[in-house]
């Protein structure tokens, strides 16, 4: 009876182990970031593209939009990521900002930024900045 009871033990520790396993695996995304300047990139199959824009500040109006999505069978649409730099309760403090593309299939596509100020092109055109990066995965 005790032998059962121990290789059933073991059983149960050998399935557990296993399947922890499998999950981990599954979890692991591999990035590849480049700075929005880059003008062409490419990831091998399961990198993750993250567009880096630096620091920005949302609360007086700085942002980047995406202008042309990317082909959507080469590339996911774009998952947007910010990161508060201030102290909690700190108002006005600027952001790390980011965006996330996963690759779907092979091929070539371009993604297209553009900067924006309160919702709009800055004016002056020295403020006036657009991004292009050709994106091929393979």
């Amino acid at each position: 009876m005790a032998m059962r009871i121990l290789v059933a033990r073991c059983a149960v520790v050998a399935v557990t182990a296993v399947f922890g396993l499998g999950l981990s695996g599954c979890s692991a995304v591999i990035e590849k970031t480049v700075d929005y300047t880059t003008s062409s990139v490419t990831l091998a199959p399961g990198e993750t593209l993250v567009v880096d824009f630096g620091e920005v500040n949302h609360t007086v109006g700085d942002e980047w939009i995406i202008t042309q999505e990317p082909d959507p069978e080469v590339l996911g649409p774009g998952d947007e990521r910010s990161r508060y730099l201030g102290e909690e309760g700190e108002a006005g403090a600027p952001s790390e900002l980011s965006y996330r593309f996963a690759p779907v299939g092979d091929g070539t596509t371009v993604i297209q930024f553009e900067y924006q100020f309160r919702g709009s092109v800055p004016d002056e055109v020295s403020d006036q900045e657009t991004a292009e990066i050709t994106v091929t995965v393979k």
